[in-house]
């Protein structure tokens, strides 16, 4: 179907892309997601990103099992159900990694993690900027410590040339 490395390289080849006009959450992702241009505050694109991802790398069953949402705590809910988390100091390249910059309980963002920096995530992230965590306009690479990660779920991807991607532990 799909290997961690497609994922990961699909999403970076988007870095830098911006919604336009500036805050109006008018970007490509949301279109192929709603099927037409959005525009305005109801839009979020954060899991309309990483949706769009799996979905052009073939993917999608990946995702949600092939299922529609851009709302997060959804995604976490079907991680949950499919047995699919790992525990947050164990995630590696092409998880889905959930956030809760508030305290509330609650995915409030999403990314795709690009690599391991010592005890922290390098992820690749929609709607975010180096001013907003999850409403910022951009794809960007972003470094997320443990203590505002939610959830990481690890979907059933294809082996890396035949063998399991290292799992890195992190010390919490």
């Amino acid at each position: 179907m799909a290997k961690a490395s497609d994922i990961v390289k699909k999403a970076s080849s988007y870095i830098g892309v911006k919604e336009s006009p500036a805050n109006s959450n008018n970007v490509i992702f949301n279109t192929h997601y709603y099927g037409g241009a959005v525009k305005g505050s109801a839009y979020p694109w954060c899991c309309a990103f990483v949706w769009d991802i799996f979905r052009m790398c073939g993917a999608s069953k990946l995702f949600c099992d092939g299922k529609k949402t851009a709302y997060c705590p959804s995604v976490e809910a079907w991680g949950k159900s499919k047995k699919l988390t790992v525990e947050r100091s164990k995630g590696k390249p092409g998880d889905i990694i959930l956030f809760d910059f508030y305290g509330k309980g609650e995915s409030v963002h999403i990314g795709i993690i690009e690599k391991v920096v010592g005890n922290k995530y390098q992820t690749i992230e929609g709607n975010t900027s180096s001013t907003s965590d999850d409403n910022g306009g951009a794809v960007m690479r972003r470094t997320r410590p443990l203590s505002v990660v939610r959830c990481i779920i690890r979907p059933e991807y294809d082996k890396e040339n035949g063998k399991e991607v290292k799992t890195v532990k992190i010390e919490l």
